[in-house]
């Protein structure tokens, strides 16, 4: 079970700051299930099952233009790792 995670009590002004400016800013625990780097390439995947869907923040974020690798399967991770070698070459 997940804990709800300990904020900082500067953090609502700084991300009003950071969009009121025009950044994009989401909360972590909302962005994806895992943070995966290969060299100087670092992406954020979000895990699913075969049928598994978006939940309506994940949607939302992708209509924002942040984007997640959505990885379903091994052949997903292999596929992912080919593309990440030739990004950080």
């Amino acid at each position: 079970m997940r804990r709800a995670a300990r904020r900082d009590s500067n953090e609502p002004a700084l991300v009003e700051a950071a969009r009121a400016i025009g950044l994009k800013v989401f909360y972590t625990s909302e962005l994806g299930d895992l943070l995966v780097q290969f060299g100087s390439v670092t992406e954020l995947w979000e895990v699913k099952t075969e049928t598994g869907k978006l939940t309506e923040t994940q949607a939302r974020m992708r209509q924002a233009g942040l984007r997640a690798r959505l990885v379903r399967t091994v052949d997903d991770v292999l596929n992912a790792r080919r593309e990440m070698v030739g990004r950080a070459g």
